[in-house]
């Protein structure tokens, strides 16, 4: 007699069981493929160890060449224009010709070239202004805003040069004024007493070259207004000079035809003034040109000691960027290869749910993409990225981006209809996320419509969360959460109802 065939018990969870079925299916299927984990991981392993060891600073090297008047520029040499005019430029060569310049910037040889006026210190003095002319051939925007803000800040250095330079002829004028002053008081205390004629009239000559002299030397004294006085060197020798001048203007007149009370006065007057100006410029010339010409002196403090290096910098946003493509590409192609091989049509008739289809799928690639994101930690951290933040808040940042591409990536696996359509939305992800997620180009420089663009994606709360956690020991702020975990939610609503239609109509 033929036994009853028995039934199967029937699982007591068949909804995590069928869960678990499309889990083992999808690490399976990787697991056969390891040209496929070789590209997923290696590639993008490949991608930062080339990145940490190719990336320099992203400043362009401007090569410049210095035209010069013929004869040069009097009284400055060869060394001091090396010194001034590579500053900024990698100074390649100072030559008379302007013609062979303008030659090797066309040619490509050249990034710029500087053209000096001629004997641009003296111009200063005369109260020109001379003007130092930069050409340029560049093509790129960035290279030539580069090359506008270093041209401007060679300038400033230039005027500061110029106006320590008029500021040492001040001094020197204001130390020969010294001796004439103590002539002036041997001078205003003979005129004190009784004098005769002809001594009279020898200390109004003294007195006269005396006035000479002060005007000299306020000729001499930097522009009002060309320099940061602070400290008020400049301004009181001004003043002093401009009293003086005045005071002995009356002391002339009084002494030519006042009468004997004035001319005592305007004798004391002269006297006390020119006490004062001893006592001014002794201040002045007793300061140093750099002090008088740039009183405020820049410091910098970093509370950090020193920024990182551009590599170290960069390094989070490319473990986002490499965690976020991997996810998209394995999400890009699952539903894709399910509906091209009529897998759809089975799952319809079977007792089977969709939820249960994306969780399984989630699932699988989720472990993969854990396992590769901890290959790539690994390899950041021996480029010398360090991990300042709380590595579980790192763990559950990693783990909500990996949901949130994925569900990027199965929503293009519903709307492409090809493995091949497929591929290329998930490269114009990756092009996207490369220019628009604050990787490279902040943010901020971008116009608000394209904000939108940048919050939609990813990677861009990827990134600012890795870097906030990785190299400032902060925590992330409720932007990345939410948004990481609003577009996970949305990405899935809208894979759920595309694929429910598409079961359907199977």
């Amino acid at each position: 007699m033929l036994s009853q065939p028995t039934s199967r018990p029937r699982s007591r969870w068949p909804w995590l069981t069928r869960v678990a079925a499309f889990y083992t299916k999808e690490v399976s299927e990787i697991r056969r493929q390891p040209l496929l984990i070789l590209s997923l991981v290696g590639g993008p392993l490949l991608v930062l160890i080339l990145f940490g060891a190719s990336f320099q600073n992203s400043n362009p090297v401007l090569r410049t060449a210095v035209v010069l008047p013929a004869g040069g520029i009097p009284g400055v040499g060869e060394r001091e224009i090396r010194q001034l005019a590579g500053l900024n430029f990698q100074l390649v060569d100072i030559t008379e010709n302007q013609a062979r310049a303008e030659a090797m910037l066309r040619a490509g040889a050249l990034d710029v070239v500087q053209v000096f006026p001629r004997d641009p210190y003296g111009a200063v003095q005369r109260g020109e202004s001379p003007v130092i002319v930069f050409f340029s051939d560049a093509v790129n925007p960035l290279d030539e805003g580069w090359i506008q803000y270093l041209a401007y800040a060679q300038v400033n250095e230039l005027n500061r040069e110029i106006l320590r330079r008029q500021t040492e002829a001040a001094q020197q004028e204001a130390g020969d004024l010294r001796a004439k002053l103590l002539q002036a008081q041997d001078a205003l205390q003979q005129l004190d007493g009784a004098l005769t004629r002809e001594q009279e009239n020898t200390a109004l000559e003294q007195l006269r070259q005396l006035r000479t002299t002060l005007g000299v030397l306020a000729a001499s004294l930097p522009p009002e207004g060309a320099v940061d006085d602070e400290r008020g060197a400049l301004r009181e020798v001004r003043l002093q000079l401009a009293v003086l001048e005045a005071t002995l203007e009356r002391l002339e007149r009084a002494l030519l035809g006042a009468d004997l009370e004035q001319r005592r006065a305007e004798l004391a007057a002269a006297q006390t003034e020119v006490t004062r100006l001893e006592a001014v410029i002794d201040l002045f010339v007793g300061t140093a040109p750099d002090v008088i010409v740039s009183p405020l002196q820049q410091r910098y403090v970093n509370l950090r000691g020193a920024a990182y290096a551009a590599v170290i910098y960069y390094a989070p946003g490319v473990l986002a960027l490499l965690v976020q493509h991997t996810a998209v590409t394995l999400g890009s192609l699952a539903l894709v290869r399910e509906r091209l091989m009529g897998a759809l049509e089975m799952f319809r008739v079977a007792p089977v749910s969709l939820a249960q289809l994306l969780l399984g799928k989630f699932c699988g690639y989720a472990l993969f993409i854990a396992l590769a994101t901890m290959l790539l930690v690994v390899a950041v951290r021996l480029l010398g990225v360090p991990l300042l933040g709380n590595p579980f808040q790192f763990v559950a940042l990693a783990l909500l981006l990996t949901a949130a591409s994925l569900g990027l990536g199965f929503l293009i696996s519903s709307v492409a209809g090809s493995d091949s359509q497929a591929i290329q939305l998930s490269m114009i992800t990756l092009l996207l996320s490369i220019f628009f997620s604050g990787f490279f180009i902040a943010l901020e420089s971008f116009a608000a419509p394209a904000l939108a663009v940048s919050y939609a994606i990813p990677m861009t709360h990827g990134v600012a969360g890795f870097r906030d956690l990785m190299l400032r020991g902060m925590s992330p702020g409720m932007l990345p959460w939410l948004a990481l975990a609003l577009q996970t939610i949305a990405t899935f609503a809208l894979v759920t109802m595309r694929m429910q239609r598409q079961l359907r109509r199977a």
